[in-house]
């Protein structure tokens, strides 16, 4: 049966319009929203528009490919249509296609576009523009940003533009020209709640709580049942850590939408890009107790997994996010495999304990596939050190340096850390004082430069490792009150070092009562240190 013939056979008991049919999207309840466009299509089969929202419908229900046919079959009943195209566009975000993405947005803007290239359609700037950067791992940022500027130039007073704005320059994280836009959507049509609650999000993402707050309560005092602020809500509280007022406002998130398996993963996928890891994986878990057919499902649970093991040591966690995350990809098209997939399953073989030459195959392939993941690289220099290959984790932090766009003094540390263990102290010397230029006040960057300057001059030719180990214990021992509370057990191996060489450096320059005062430290800290106890032995 054709989807036309599907459409056409749909009853309904009670008229539906297109205001009833957006509303449901408006609110997240895509059930009701995808009955009444399958109502309203049996009703007028030529209306592109319709075919449009009931893709949407599907897409936010998770059926891509009831989503695919019914942007088609827009398109073959009504061509001109922009809306259907765009949808499609959306689509190939998914699926990480920015270059077939574009062809349909293109397409979309074409039936508006003036000699001079102005597109006129405001709908059809909306519609591409949100298309850009929802839904997504993929977007187009700077391209909606450009049809943002072209549509205002022309419609100031277009709420559902003017909204969509505010989202495309959220997503560029630009607060500010965000919140302009929700702004002068609420001044032309204060009574809609939705512009307010998209203004809480901007406060949510840089910890702004109280106002956050505020604009979700101006969002509830123009309509107390608007779903999404709900979820807003829940968003702030988990963000807040308030657990239990958070799953309150996620209860009624779902009363006021509709508790659909689709609206229940998209919050399992909210809390997993809230970083509530453990919450995100609890609740995937809770899902697949009653569904266990639905993909993302088990993607999203590998990917929750392999992030709840950045911070701590669980090979067998690991192994059961590795699990979810191969079926995932085994019965997904391999078209439809992405970088991150990719991503994510170098990151949970590296933590089974086993895996770690099939980590770095994956880890390079999401590289091929995308060549912004640039902190793969890091990744791959943590396994390549784990394995002893130094010079290759030097290599992969050397590559990732020269393309992120911000480089800490963290990343020069490592760096050197994997060219001093790859032997080759010079370099790493040169890093650790890349991050003494950055952090001077940084103690461990002198220690390991004077593990280097001592690696390099094994006869004491110079006093470059001397001088190093003193600037570390000085820093160490600026506070003598914190020093002895904390921070000499807390660097009692680094301190050894230290104070080791520096009793080795004066026995060697026959300055033995220097020599002793230093032995005499490092006994204090290990009492069954061999060479302190033979020294001070000897120089009695």
């Amino acid at each position: 049966m054709s989807l036309v013939s599907a459409l056409l056979i749909v009853g309904f008991t009670q008229a539906q319009s297109l205001a009833d049919g957006l509303r449901a999207i408006d609110f997240e309840k895509y059930e009701s929203s995808r009955d009444i466009f399958k109502a309203l299509i049996a009703k007028e089969p030529t209306n592109g528009e319709y075919y449009y929202h009931l893709g949407q419908s599907y897409l936010n229900l998770l059926n891509i490919d009831s989503a695919t046919l019914s942007y088609n079959q827009g398109i073959k009943i009504a061509p001109a249509t922009p809306s259907n195209y765009a949808g499609l566009g959306e689509l190939e975000l998914l699926e990480e296609n920015k270059v077939k993405a574009k062809e349909y947005f293109d397409k979309a803007l074409s039936f508006s576009k003036t000699r001079s290239g102005i597109v006129t359609d405001i709908n059809a700037i909306t519609v591409v523009a949100s298309s850009m950067v929802n839904n997504a791992v993929v977007k187009m940022l700077d391209e909606a940003e450009e049809l943002v500027k072209m549509g205002y130039e022309q419609d100031k007073k277009n709420y559902d533009f003017l909204v969509a704005a505010g989202d495309v320059y959220l997503e560029k994280n630009d607060g500010g020209n965000a919140a302009t836009f929700y702004e002068r959507a609420i001044a032309v049509n204060p009574a809609r709640p939705k512009a307010y609650s998209r203004v809480s999000v901007i406060w949510i993402r840089v910890r702004n709580y109280e106002t956050a707050q505020s604009d979700l309560n101006r969002a509830f005092e123009k309509d107390p049942n608007y779903a999404p602020a709900w979820k807003y809500q829940a968003e702030l509280y988990y963000a807040q850590r308030k657990f239990a007022k958070a799953k309150e406002a996620y209860a009624t998130y779902l009363n006021n939408s509709e508790p659909s398996l689709a609206n229940q993963i998209r919050f399992s996928r909210i809390l997993f890009l809230s970083k509530a890891y453990e919450d995100a994986l609890e609740k995937i878990d809770e899902i697949q107790k009653i569904d266990k057919t639905t993909l993302l499902l088990y993607r999203l649970r590998g990917f929750s997994i392999a992030e709840i093991l950045e911070t701590k040591n669980d090979p067998e966690q690991a192994k059961s996010g590795l699990t979810s995350l191969e079926y995932y990809m085994q019965k997904q098209e391999p078209k439809k495999l992405t970088s991150s997939d990719y991503q994510y399953l170098g990151k949970l073989q590296s933590k089974t304990g086993d895996k770690d030459s099939l980590a770095i195959l994956n880890l390079r392939k999401a590289i091929e596939m995308n060549p912004y993941l640039v902190d793969n690289y890091t990744e791959m220099a943590k396994i390549f050190n784990k394995m002893r290959m130094f010079d290759s984790a030097a290599a992969s932090y050397e590559t990732y340096i020269g393309l992120a766009q911000k480089v800490t003094a963290a990343d020069y540390y490592l760096l050197g850390k994997s060219l001093y263990y790859a032997k080759s102290y010079s370099k790493s010397d040169s890093a650790f004082l890349k991050v003494n230029e950055m952090r001077p006040e940084y103690p461990d960057a002198y220690l390991w430069r004077g593990n280097c300057n001592s690696a390099m001059d094994p006869d004491f030719e110079s006093d470059f490792a001397k001088g190093h180990y003193e600037k570390y214990i000085e820093l160490l021992t600026a506070d003598p009150e914190k020093f002895e509370s904390t921070l000499k057990i807390k660097n009692k191996s680094g301190l050894i070092n230290a104070y080791g060489y520096l009793g080795f450096y004066y026995l060697n320059k026959d300055k033995k009562a220097e020599a002793k005062e230093y032995y005499k430290k490092v006994f204090e800290l290990d009492p069954n240190n061999v060479k302190a106890k033979t020294v001070l032995g000897e120089l009695k």
